[in-house]
């Protein structure tokens, strides 16, 4: 039996009771792995346009709760494919634990599973990285992307400045508690890193923080100490699909002068910018990010 034979248990779906949002708009399945269950939610066409099938990848810190506004425009003409990444959101518990690699790995198995032949991706941050790594996995089955939120790391002092950080980052993470969601304020407080304007939406902040607050935590300090590797930017310069790089310029979490630099190392890749907008624009800026979606993807 092979590694992939034993991870994967070939009756792999089931689907779970789905209170979330109405019966026509999605269904969501589990898919087993000797890791753990791996949650994908599955949006079908309302009005199918014939396009190929769009792929959402969430980033670090986060699960796939935060495109389900995207994946519900997106999914007015095309099917949507939102999983919550191994120890992350539903897809918990998890162990071993799992870096950028395997969580990679994990994508792969979902578009062989649902026998995407092709498939569109929008990754956000840290789920841009794992599109770049997908693509250069299933080079024949990627047909564009977009990368949201993201860019390389300029020189070896940046990449030592972001894992100082991630050192910080990992202490604060030992003191997390479920309930900490339901201080007042402090969703509030979390979010100010993130936005430029934080959303008036308080159960939307409230989901973001328990997402963080959740995270299994082996499996975030092994993903953020992917981060830095080279072979991020190594298939990003091999990418040979339509590629766009959606940048927000108030961003707090990515260095927005690496843009420029991360645009021409991926070959034909096209830049948009929002203004006014931290890391989520798909959140803070919905509308006009679905606007640059729909110029850029076949939907």
């Amino acid at each position: 039996m092979t590694k992939t034979e034993a991870l994967w248990n070939p009756d792999i779906l089931m689907v779970p009771t789905d209170t979330s949002s109405k019966p026509e708009e999605k269904k969501t399945i589990t898919l087993k792995q000797a890791s753990g269950p791996v949650v994908v939610d599955i949006w079908p066409a309302r009005k199918p346009s014939g396009a190929t099938p769009i792929l959402l990848i969430h980033g670090w810190g986060g699960s796939g709760s935060y495109w389900q506004d995207t994946a519900r425009r997106l999914s007015e003409t095309v099917q949507v494919i939102v999983p919550d990444l191994p120890g992350t959101g539903r897809s918990l518990p998890v162990n071993p634990p799992q870096n950028m690699f395997d969580q990679v790995n994990t994508l792969k198995h979902i578009v062989e599973t649902l026998q995407l032949e092709k498939v569109q991706i929008v990754g956000h941050s840290m789920g841009a990285a794992m599109t770049l790594l997908l693509t250069e996995q299933l080079p024949d089955r990627v047909e564009r992307m977009v990368l949201t939120s993201m860019c390389f790391f300029m020189t070896d002092k940046q990449a030592e400045i972001y894992t100082s950080i991630m050192k910080v980052v990992r202490l604060m993470m030992r003191i997390r508690f479920k309930q900490m969601a339901d201080i007042p304020g402090l969703s509030y407080m979390m979010a100010l890193r993130y936005f430029y304007r934080v959303p008036n939406d308080p159960d939307a902040l409230r989901q973001g923080f328990l997402d963080y607050l959740t995270l299994d935590f082996e499996t975030a300090a092994a993903c953020a100490k992917n981060a830095t590797d080279p072979s991020i930017e190594a298939a990003g310069a091999k990418v040979q699909v339509p590629a766009l790089l959606i940048a927000c310029r108030q961003d707090q979490v990515m260095p927005v002068e690496n843009v420029n630099y991360t645009v021409d190392v991926i070959p034909n890749c096209q830049l948009r910018w929002i203004e006014q907008c931290g890391h989520l624009p798909m959140v803070e800026k919905a509308d006009e990010y679905m606007g640059i979606l729909y110029d850029f993807l076949q939907v």
